[in-house]
């Protein structure tokens, strides 16, 4: 038994330490991206069943509004690739962090993202997320880090009964230029760093 909680100690002593670098790494690729941006940028990477899905040079730039019943990204890359993010709901920024669930039968949430693959045929590739979550590490003026995961269909075929493929998304916008802001900024707006 001793032996027992000795080797449970000893992982727990490397394993702790692990997470909590993991943690700050992610946090310090989110500040690398931010500070390698412009005012008005910002840079979404999405990962597509562990494959990056845009360009590593896209930045991206677009409609944004923060408003007191929901939250809409429409923003585009200079590739014509498009992402959009709209969420609506009573409070939704009342949470620390803020998380809001994707359903794709759901009216309230919803993430789209797409690309040119054939500018000549003006053909494109589009998703959409089925299920997921919307997770906001930093929500300022100044400032918004988005952590997206979990399943999207490729569209139109977004039926139950078609494949899903694993979504992993983070979006950084640096000083970005809010459209629409109607919405109390101190019950709102926060940073985890």
């Amino acid at each position: 038994m001793i032996k027992r909680v000795y080797l449970l100690s000893k992982v727990f002593i490397v394993f702790i330490p692990c997470f909590f670098l993991m943690a700050c790494s992610a946090d310090k690729r989110e500040d690398e991206i931010y500070q390698s941006l412009k005012n008005n940028q910002s840079k979404f990477i999405f990962k597509l069943n562990g494959a990056n899905f845009y360009n590593a040079e896209s930045i991206f730039t677009g409609h944004l509004e923060i408003v007191e019943r929901s939250f809409t990204i429409n923003f585009f890359d200079q590739f014509e690739g498009n992402t959009m993010v709209h969420f609506s709901g009573i409070d939704w920024y009342k949470g620390r962090p803020i998380k809001i669930p994707i359903k794709l039968a759901s009216s309230y949430s919803n993430v789209m993202f797409g690309r040119i693959k054939d500018k000549i045929n003006k053909l494109g590739e589009g998703y959409l997320m089925s299920e997921g979550t919307i997770t906001f590490k930093v929500l300022t003026k100044e400032k918004i880090v988005i952590k997206i995961e979990g399943k999207a269909k490729k569209y139109p075929k977004i039926d139950i009964d078609h494949p899903t493929y694993d979504v992993q998304g983070l979006i950084v916008c640096k000083n970005p230029k809010i459209d629409f802001l109607e919405i109390d900024e101190k019950k709102a707006f926060y940073s985890n760093y």
